[in-house]
């Protein structure tokens, strides 16, 4: 019995994709670039750990690099090594925003056109599907009943899939934008906490 019933599943989403008409190849194209960019920017995200951190330990990360993680360790060392002023500290940083936040905003930017696209090309499909529809009840004699119920499915399938690839991908997109504004905010602490330690050390030897 268990055996049979995923053979079921596929042969009755078999069934729904044959008449949900020719849009739903590049709705499931389109699914597949959305998940995939938002997989690998998560994927980004994890890379060198950078938001696996205890705000806790920031200062003394900050006084202390190799105390810290990887990515916060690689970080403060390239900004804190040779510097000679806040003015150089504060160029380091900015490097270092530069070659993470535009890169993840863009990317970004491009999931959301295709979130928002999803529903859009559902409602194509709603209309490719009625206009089926009015070509059976027109010009089709006895296959008017036919015609009028696969044009009607077509367009409910298509909006449905549309809008099922389109809310996970609002959930998705919600969760990445969220994790890029904490990787900035981390920046922004970071550049903070070294400026605070740069001026410190420079009265202390000032004393």
């Amino acid at each position: 019995m268990t055996f049979f019933l995923p053979i079921a599943l596929f042969s009755q989403a078999l069934d729904l994709w044959q008449r949900g008409g020719v849009l739903m190849i590049p709705l499931a194209v389109l699914a597949f670039i959305i998940y995939w960019t938002a997989l690998d920017l998560y994927y980004q995200f994890n890379q060198g750990r950078l938001l696996q951190t205890d705000p806790l330990a920031l200062p003394q990360w900050v006084e202390n690099p190799r105390s810290a993680t990887t990515g916060i360790r690689e970080i403060l060392e390239f900004c804190q090594s040779d510097v000679h002023g806040l003015k150089d500290l504060r160029d380091r940083f900015q490097e270092v925003h530069s070659a993470y936040i535009p890169r993840i905003d863009r990317r970004i930017h491009f999931l959301a056109i295709l979130v928002s696209a999803s529903p859009l090309m559902g409602l194509l499909g709603t209309v490719m599907g009625m206009l089926a529809t009015f070509d059976g009840l027109t010009t089709h004699a006895g296959r008017t009943i036919d015609l009028v119920a696969a044009g009607i499915s077509e367009a409910l399938i298509t909006t449905q899939t549309g809008l099922i690839v389109a809310i996970p991908g609002l959930v998705m997109l919600y969760l990445v934008q969220k994790r890029r504004d904490h990787l900035h905010m981390l920046l922004v602490r970071l550049e903070s906490l070294s400026m605070q330690t740069h001026e410190r050390r420079g009265g202390a030897l000032a004393t």
